[in-house]
């Protein structure tokens, strides 16, 4: 159940990052469904990270998968794409 939490932890965080208007990996956003289904799998990682653990370690660490991909992704999508793509200061 824990490698269940993490994954959709990070699914959810992955595609929050990809239906913000900020992201920078897309030439467009992703649209409303992406928001919803990030939601959806973010409650899916609190209902799997609880069933493997009790309730308060589980929303505890919960938490800090989903903190961690939200950290995560934008450091990723800076190293993904090309220093020639990037917009000079």
């Amino acid at each position: 159940m824990n490698l269940l939490g993490c994954a959709a932890a990070f699914v959810a965080m992955a595609l929050a990052y990809l239906a913000a208007p900020n992201q920078r990996l897309l030439s467009r956003p992703l649209g409303r469904g992406a928001r919803l289904a990030a939601g959806v799998l973010a409650a899916v990682a609190f209902a799997a990270w609880i069933a493997g653990e009790t309730s308060l370690p589980g929303t505890v660490a919960a938490l800090a998968a989903l903190m961690l991909g939200a950290v995560v992704f934008p450091y990723v999508a800076w190293l993904v794409r090309p220093a020639a793509e990037r917009k000079p200061r």
